[in-house]
């Protein structure tokens, strides 16, 4: 008799909503032989594609190492301990995170009202169960543009919107808006349609508009996880406004560009310091949000996954209802502060330029080189992004392990010098993860490109550095939720304390390690744009250089081939998932 095995069922494939995959709840039978295929399959993509890479970055026809840049990363190390203190200069760092906080905050303010309205139109539950065609077909392509929204990188937004609108303080504000809108229209279509849908249809049927029945039925289930992701996307918005300042547009990220270029290393260090005090602010400010309202960790609310956790109710606390009241008067400051116009947006200027930029980007052109060019982008482009994660996963495997709080087993006493050795090293990885993610990646690619010549392994460096610390994060705090009754009651019955472990804790964190992993390769894809815009490689590189020229043809179709590598990663990454799960 054939051996079977219980898998989950992933329906993230259709667009419609799915149980997360930490959590099925919905099974179906595949045979053992079935499993391991798709297992042995899914290692071979892993595998290939990292040899393939490693080949493709070290034959570049170009020597790897800067040995004169080396001099000045020495330089740049030696400094850490001395930063730019005067207070002209510290002056200068403030206003830049003044600039920072406002951009970030009406960025995501802008993008909850594009995720409020998409998220409505979206959601499968806030419609009647049989919608007209029409509705359909609207829906299937609202689909469509939020996807291309959301597959074109903040930094890529903001040099077109330049185009536009010049240096105006509304190009940031969009800039981060209109992608993290898209994935926030998806992420709120998808927790409302998680909400139990029969006090809906119950108000409905009683002759209850759909309005005031939706308000009713789904947000107090859906608040808790709607209000922990708009603060969580706050805090990624964070990130996005530092990493604009590549532009030219202000804040703490042109300042940190702006020294970088000029080799004042002191000033680098102080810059990097006041980020990395105003990621820590925002992220200890999120943490504690997300635990108030009832959702455990950010895993719950990462987007790109298939499918969110049930929604449910958390307790109302006194922190959520403070943060919900700051926020709302952050975003008044930040208007004021940031003096953005929505005035630009209709002017017969911005109409003429709009007009002529899209009248300059059709038809698209290949490149100077031509297909040969551009397969190469898109080679480089993705061997940056597999090196990347590889980069990722080995820090997420040296500080993942550190960073992750232990829960001893019932009746197993720890002595107190162990005790502060292990929040000393707690403490130690979540700075070092902190840091990581906090220098944006272009800063990690001007770095790297101190030691490195310009080709894939710099960008690769960078990006696997600034994802290392993105990834270890999710991924410590995925291993912090996992059930350990499984590895106690092992103990308990006489199996040494390290076999119990490895027994019942290996196999969930391979699984939370794997489908992370698979998830930021998505982002890393995307995310390549950033360090070829400030000379690595791909098609990130090649857009940069067009934009520079004003080859718009060209640019429209290096962005096609971004938006098609993007939504092969994802597709690949969903196949991949399902392929390697039991």
């Amino acid at each position: 008799m054939t051996q079977h095995l219980e898998r989950d069922v992933d329906s993230g494939a259709t667009g419609f909503p799915a149980r997360s995959p930490l959590d099925p709840t919905t099974t179906h039978r595949v045979s053992v032989g079935t499993v391991r295929r798709r297992r042995l399959v899914g290692v071979l993509l892993v595998v290939l594609p990292l040899v393939w890479a490693g080949h493709r970055a070290v034959t570049g026809g170009t020597g790897l190492v800067n040995w004169n840049g080396l001099r000045l990363l020495d330089d740049l190390l030696a400094t850490a301990l001395s930063p730019a203190l005067d207070p002209t200069f510290l002056r200068i760092v403030l206003d830049g995170a003044v600039v920072t906080i406002a951009f970030a905050a009406l960025g995501t303010l802008g993008a909850l009202l594009i995720g409020a309205v998409g998220g409505l139109v979206l959601s499968d539950v806030a419609w009647a169960r049989h919608p007209p065609a029409l509705l359909r077909m609207t829906r299937l392509g609202l689909r469509g543009v939020l996807v291309a929204a959301r597959s074109i990188h903040e930094l890529v937004w903001a040099l077109l919107l330049v185009s536009v609108l010049g240096l105006d303080p509304l190009v940031g504000v969009l800039a981060i808006a209109i992608p993290f809108g898209a994935q926030t229209a998806k992420v709120f279509g998808e927790t409302l349609d998680n909400v139990p849908a029969e006090p809906l249809w119950a108000l409905r049927h009683s002759g209850a508009r759909s309005l005031p029945a939706m308000a009713y039925a789904l947000l107090p289930g859906a608040s808790p996880l709607l209000l922990s992701y708009s603060f969580y996307r706050f805090e990624c918005a964070i990130r996005s406004a530092v990493l604009l300042g590549v532009v030219g547009l202000g804040g703490l990220g042109q300042e940190l560009v702006v020294s970088l270029q000029s080799r004042n290393w002191d000033e680098v260090w102080t810059l990097i310091f006041a980020v990395l005090l105003l990621s820590a602010v925002v992220d200890l400010w999120s943490t504690r949000l997300r635990s108030d309202m009832a959702v455990v960790n950010c895993t719950e609310i990462s987007p790109g996954l298939e499918g969110l956790p049930q929604a449910r109710t958390g307790r109302r606390s006194r922190w959520a209802r403070w943060s919900a009241v700051v926020g709302a008067l952050g975003m008044a400051l930040a208007w004021w502060v940031s003096d953005v116009s929505l005035a630009g947006l209709t002017s017969e200027r911005t109409r003429t330029l709009a007009t002529t930029l899209l009248g300059d980007l059709f038809p698209p052109a290949l490149p100077l080189g031509g297909w040969v060019q551009l397969i190469a982008s898109v080679a480089d482009t993705v061997a940056m992004a597999v090196l990347a994660m590889a980069v990722a996963v080995a820090l997420t495997l040296v500080l993942g392990p550190w960073a992750t709080q232990s829960r001893p087993a019932p009746g197993h006493s720890v002595t107190r010098l162990r005790r502060a050795a292990g929040l000393a090293g707690w403490l130690l990885a979540r700075f070092v993860l902190l840091f990581l993610r906090s220098v944006p990646p272009t800063v990690w690619a001007i770095v790297a490109l101190l030691a490195l010549f310009p080709g894939i392994l710099p960008g690769a460096l960078a990006l696997g550095l600034y994802t290392g610390g993105i990834l270890g994060r999710l991924v410590a705090e995925a291993w912090e939720s996992i059930d350990t009754q499984a590895r106690d009651a092992l103990r308990r019955s006489g199996v040494r304390p390290s076999v119990a472990a490895i027994a019942a804790i290996a196999p969930p964190s391979g699984h939370h390690l794997l489908t992370y992993t698979l998830y930021r390769f998505e982002i890393c894809v995307r995310d390549t744009a950033v360090v070829g815009v400030v000379g690595a490689a791909g098609l990130g590189r090649l857009l940069a250089e067009n934009l520079a020229v004003f080859r718009f043809p060209v640019v429209t179709t290096v962005l096609l081939a971004s938006f098609a590598v993007s939504v092969g990663a994802e597709l690949l990454g969903r196949w991949l998932r399902r392929a390697t799960r039991v």
